[in-house]
């Protein structure tokens, strides 16, 4: 299995991801066969690898529409869209989708994406 991305080190600073990152594809295929190399090439981060700021919020940044995937055991206890809110780097993550644990990390990411949250220790 390879590593799995450490998160946001400054624990301030959105995370930028995109099509140029190592191992991210363009959204949309162009055939089946894409299709499947796409679903394998989606970000997957473990929650207890991201760094929160202050109030507990990582930003995941990205504009490809790439599926992002979060394993953890933590249930969500909110999820939606946000309306007004600044992060305490200054931020602006008006319109950005969230989900929020029950640890209390709030993860804010672009409404194009589709979250993914998965058991790390499947059945």
């Amino acid at each position: 299995m390879s590593p799995r991305p450490t998160g946001n080190p400054a624990g301030d600073i959105p995370i930028p991801i995109g099509p140029h990152s190592p191992g991210l594809t363009s959204p949309g295929p162009t055939s089946p066969g894409e299709d499947i190399a796409a679903q394998a090439s989606a970000l997957t981060l473990a929650l207890e690898d991201l760094i929160p700021d202050a109030r507990n919020e990582v930003v995941i940044l990205d504009h490809s529409g790439q599926e992002i995937s979060v394993t953890t055991n933590e249930p969500v206890t909110a999820q939606g869209i946000e309306t007004a809110h600044v992060t305490v780097s200054g931020f602006d993550v008006s319109g950005f989708a969230y989900c929020t644990f029950e640890s209390g990390l709030t993860l804010y990411y672009p409404q194009t994406h589709h979250l993914l949250i998965t058991d790390e220790n499947p059945v």
